[in-house]
């Protein structure tokens, strides 16, 4: 006698069965489901039908990557950064490439260079090269064309702040809780004048946000002064440092956050260059914690962010091999304190 097919696994929220689920009523790794409907040469006959028994015990029937990724599709993913000179970008696709080889997949990077234009035809030519999915960190919002693809058969996975309503999945770290962590240790450490220094990504409206709240839940009287730039790069920092520059030293901020580590170099050098000794007159606190941050001249403090652990991540749920939902609380950013917000008295350079 055999028992009838469940269409949907009971957990007590009505939600639908996940790769997880499937796994482990097979007794298997999540890893092997996903072999099983994206690359059955690569398990057993027998693992295949325990997988495959499970999955209509269950009512599984998987995600819109994990199905599309059975119609024949190329070997090959698609990355889509908005600059690979940013070395974030690198970690993403370094984390991203990793993980596709592990699981015998390939990754096309397309560099838009900040350009919505180039990262359209960019789009277009993942579809012409009939890629499996794609792994997106955009311009801006999302491009109607990736949404295009989607619903063509081609899915995608936004590493970033999805914005409104959206049924596709998207990763991110916390940056709201990084600008409040960066903005809460400069007034930690006394300081009163705070300027953020960033780019108009929403990414960075979040850090700028996570700032604005430290100040107003500071206990001290403190002010934030907001700058705007078109870019993020270390020429730009360098730019807005020598602006700043133009101030008497009494209009001078004695904390800045940067809305990622290239900023923060390119400030510091125009800084240190013009005679501004940091951090005795002026903390710096940069984001994303990149290798360079380290080794500037004046140790950079920064809220690391997992970069790689991201593209990794993004390309697991691309195969069905993760759920978004996995994923959360997994990104979080931590402080990283380094020479350029030490307090006075604290290191050499005091």
């Amino acid at each position: 006698m055999t028992s009838e097919p469940v269409p949907r696994r009971s957990k007590g929220d009505g939600s639908a069965p996940t790769v997880g689920d499937v796994a482990a009523r097979a007794g298997v790794s999540r890893a092997t489901v996903s072999y099983a409907f994206t690359q059955p040469n690569r398990v057993s006959p027998e693992l295949r039908r325990r997988v495959l028994a499970a999955a209509d015990e269950l009512g599984y029937v998987g995600n819109d990557a994990a199905r599309r990724l059975r119609v024949g599709h190329s070997l090959a993913l698609g990355l889509l950064v908005s600059s690979t000179s940013n070395p974030v970008y690198a970690e993403i696709a370094a984390g991203a490439e990793e993980e596709a080889a592990a699981h015998g997949r390939f990754i096309l990077v397309a560099n838009s260079d900040e350009s919505p234009e180039r990262e359209r035809a960019y789009i277009n030519f993942f579809e012409s090269q009939q890629v499996s999915g794609v792994v997106a960190a955009p311009v801006g919002d999302v491009p109607t064309e990736l949404l295009g693809l989607s619903r063509r058969g081609t899915p995608f996975v936004l590493v970033g702040i999805a914005p409104g309503p959206h049924s596709y999945p998207a990763i991110s770290g916390d940056n709201e809780r990084g600008g409040y962590l960066a903005a809460s240790h400069l007034l930690a450490q006394g300081r009163r004048r705070l300027l953020f220094v960033g780019g108009t990504h929403p990414h960075i409206d979040l850090r700028l946000a996570g700032a604005r709240r430290a100040v107003a839940e500071s206990m001290a009287p403190a002010s934030l002064e907001v700058v705007r730039v078109q870019v993020q790069t270390a020429k730009v920092g360098e730019t807005v440092a020598r602006t700043l520059l133009d101030r008497p030293r009494s209009g001078l901020p004695d904390g800045i956050l940067a809305g990622n580590d290239l900023l923060a170099l390119g400030l510091l050098h125009g800084l240190i260059v013009a005679g501004v000794r940091v951090p005795e007159d002026l903390s710096l606190v940069g984001y994303d914690d990149i290798e360079f941050a380290d080794f500037a001249i004046v140790p950079l403090t920064s809220i690391r962010h997992p970069s790689a652990a991201l593209g990794a991540s993004a390309v697991r749920i691309l195969l069905g091999i993760e759920d978004e939902e996995d994923t959360r609380g997994r990104f979080d950013p931590q402080l990283v304190v380094r020479a350029t917000s030490l307090p006075v008295g604290d290191d050499g350079h005091a």
